[in-house]
């Protein structure tokens, strides 16, 4: 993707009237790959969205000092959440073990340091999630640090609809959030929070985009929180912000 790609993403407005009065928050998948010329891409990034998904978290533990740098670049309402390290998901399982818990800390300490309440756990398809596992994790968070904040959980062990459903709701009464791709399906009913991690191969077209609309506006939960990944990321969470966002 070019850089006129991402500052010629606009389509026509939606009007004012046809929205909710809800807090929506959109944004991407990390700031490094995107194809502006300025040093420092997480400022640049900061002028065009006001939230964004930590990635770099679940490939590698930063140091302290950079997380402390991120804060510092962006404006002050300006929102991350936190990608939990790999480690602990995929390698450990969110077992209760002693690694588990140390990969927890620093999670905690790096949004202690952005000021962020959102925590994203991503599960391997290897990982067995059910409401045994649902709950074992529950169980876990606050011991770690973690009770007070709000847990995104996009699990992608293969189930039935039926076991997405149950796995979905016992996520609900542990206190945590059901990942949604709402590009793909509606957010989950009962839930505060529609958490949409979103992916596509090719740019999202407008019906796409409209569709996500539609889905976010007919929903009545909260919050919304619209994260878009792939190669066209930046581009698609632009038009979509400039098609239906204030």
């Amino acid at each position: 993707m070019d850089v006129g790609a991402v500052h010629n993403a606009v389509e026509p407005s939606v009007s004012a009237s046809s929205r909710e009065n809800r807090s929506v928050k959109i944004g991407t998948g990390g700031w490094a790959y995107l194809p502006l010329e300025e040093e420092d891409r997480l400022r640049a990034y900061a002028g065009l969205f006001d939230y964004v998904e930590v990635n770099t978290t679940f490939y590698h533990m930063p140091r302290l000092s950079t997380v402390r740098s991120w804060r510092r670049r962006v404006p002050p309402e300006f929102t991350f959440s936190v990608k939990c390290n790999r480690r602990a998901t995929h390698e450990l399982g969110l077992t209760p073990v002693e690694e588990t818990f140390r990969v927890l800390e620093r999670m905690r300490m790096a949004l202690r340091l952005l000021r962020s309440d959102m925590i994203v756990l991503q599960t391997p398809p290897s990982l067995t999630v059910d409401e045994g596992k649902v709950r074992e994790v529950a169980a876990m968070l606050p011991s770690a640090g973690l009770g007070g904040t709000q847990v995104f959980w996009e699990a992608r062990s293969p189930k039935s609809r039926e076991e997405v459903k149950a796995v979905r709701a016992e996520i609900l009464r542990d206190g945590m959030v059901p990942v949604v791709d709402l590009a793909r399906e509606p957010p989950v009913p009962g839930s505060p929070v529609a958490y949409s991690r979103m992916f596509g191969s090719s740019a999202f077209d407008g019906d796409l985009l409209s569709k996500i609309y539609q889905r976010v506006t007919g929903w009545r939960g909260d919050a919304v929180v619209l994260t878009f990944h792939g190669g066209n990321m930046y581009a698609d969470a632009l038009r979509y912000k400039r098609r239906f966002s204030t």
